[in-house]
């Protein structure tokens, strides 16, 4: 099966409604991708570079 070249519509209005926030950005967007993504039994391709996780500025205090 292959990528559609429109977004999907499900898709579109999760899209619509967290750009309609200013605060939000890409990593709000990426996480309504994400969620869609995973809600379609999606998953990660191999080889595919993801940044690692920033750890927060107090969790050295746990350690």
């Amino acid at each position: 099966m292959h990528w559609p070249y429109t977004v999907p519509h499900d898709l579109k209005k999760r899209l619509e409604e967290v750009l309609s926030v200013r605060s939000h950005g890409p990593a709000e967007v990426w996480g309504e991708v994400r969620d869609w993504l995973e809600a379609k039994g999606v998953e990660m391709p191999e080889g595919l570079e993801v940044e690692p996780l920033k750890s927060e500025p107090w969790e050295w205090m746990d350690q």
